[in-house]
């Protein structure tokens, strides 16, 4: 198990404190197989709990979003602290958080882009864990090319109308709200006409419907619009102005990417270097040993990359196009990652039986992580990225950014 980082003298007591909270509120269970390091004791104690309503006690505290205001559920801490409080939480392994998207990427740009009603209105129930929220951005016919999207809301009075189709829509099943992108303005290049909202997803022409994955699981939806009708009010941002929006959304959600050793069987990143070298280690086979020897390296340079990005954001700089690096590098990382743990069970891999969890999450995350290089970005896209706006290499031809979104030929 992995050993919590040091901290700085002046978080000790807020770590304390957290780890203070995290012992008392924790089954028993979970707090002893945490101080033996038993990852089994752990695995059992976990799969006791309900993963929500640990969250949910976690975020009273407001341990979920500690450096958000205090006005919206957080604690008010700088970066550092916040990050202590990250580690704090670590240590005790917590479950799979189902507010990624709340947290991470609608809370920021709802500070940034929202009124004072929306912010009063939103942001505490993200906080506090009792609103889940999913992205509602990518279509069947524009995933790659996001600003081609053909959603289109229409503007009656103090009312949009919405029909469209988004697709790829991670909790969508589950969350209470989402952070919406639609065409506002056909007649205008498809970069200028885009609005963003706040909608409500059991809204009356809002159908969700789950779609099954790889793994058998169904953890993304599609989710149709049928002339849904919203309020003003749930506009994020100015009219027309979406794809700025969109933009600090998807550099949030670019930054947001999880350190290697913070990973835990059976999560979406599957296997860590750690869980491996104490599975395996020592590996016999050379060739093995030297892609765990690589996975190790890259997931260090995954970590020392996460922490440069915070002392960016600790120094105040806003996210930039540098966080394709980390988002391209850690899914191609943890897919090499995820064949590797395969490859080390061998034959056992394909064949287990029911109560081996160890091989049965092995498997899963193998085949969950083959949508990495796609989700969040493709690693084409984060590759044209890097070239044009850190290596200063041309730009691709498109011809039709100045072209009104109503005159580009598109199929169907």
């Amino acid at each position: 198990m992995a050993v919590a980082e040091p901290v700085a003298d002046d978080h000790h007591e807020l770590v304390a404190s957290v780890e203070g909270f995290l012992r008392h509120e924790l089954p028993a269970d979970w707090v002893a197989a945490i101080d033996a390091e038993d990852l089994e004791a752990l695995s059992v104690a976990r799969r006791r709990a309900d993963p929500d309503e640990v969250w949910r006690l976690v975020a009273s505290q407001g341990y979920a979003a500690p450096t958000w205001p205090v006005e919206h559920g957080g604690l008010g801490l700088d970066p550092k602290a916040g990050a202590a409080v990250a580690r704090a939480l670590g240590r005790f392994r917590m479950p799979r958080f189902n507010n990624p998207v709340g947290v991470d990427l609608v809370g920021p740009a709802i500070m940034r882009w929202g009124d004072d009603h929306q912010k009063q209105r939103f942001l505490s129930r993200i906080a506090r864990y009792e609103d889940i929220w999913c992205q509602l951005f990518s279509e069947p016919g524009s995933g790659s090319d996001l600003a081609g999207l053909a959603t289109r809301a229409v503007r009656d009075g103090d009312t949009w109308v919405v029909r469209g189709q988004k697709v790829w829509t991670s909790l969508g099943d589950i969350a209470a709200h989402g952070i919406l992108l639609a065409r506002t303005d056909p007649d205008l290049p498809k970069h200028r006409g885009i609005t963003a909202f706040l909608v409500p997803m059991d809204h009356e022409g809002v159908t969700v419907r789950p779609l099954r994955q790889l793994t058998g699981d169904a953890e993304f939806c599609e989710v149709f619009f049928d002339d849904a009708s919203f309020d003003d009010s749930l506009r994020l941002g100015p009219e027309g102005d979406g794809w700025r929006v969109a933009i600090s959304v998807l550099m949030n959600e670019r930054q947001s990417f999880p350190a290697g050793d913070s990973a835990l069987p059976g999560t979406v990143t599957g296997r860590s270097v750690t869980g491996l070298i104490q599975r395996h280690a020592p590996v016999a086979d050379p060739v093995l040993r030297d892609r765990l020897v690589r996975a190790y390296i890259e997931d260090r340079l995954v970590t020392m990359t996460k922490q440069r990005a915070a002392a960016r954001r600790r120094a105040g700089q806003p996210p930039g196009p540098e966080g394709s690096v980390s988002k391209l590098f850690f899914s191609e990382h943890t897919q090499r990652l995820q064949a590797l743990a395969v490859d080390l069970e061998g034959p056992a891999a394909q064949a287990w039986s029911e109560d081996d969890r160890w091989l049965k999450n092995t498997a899963w995350s193998f085949l969950r992580v083959r949508s990495k290089t796609i989700a969040g970005g493709t690693s084409e896209v984060q590759r044209n990225i890097l070239g044009e706006r850190m290596l200063g290499l041309p730009k691709e031809p498109e011809v039709d950014r100045d072209v009104p979104w109503s005159e580009v030929r598109r199929s169907g």
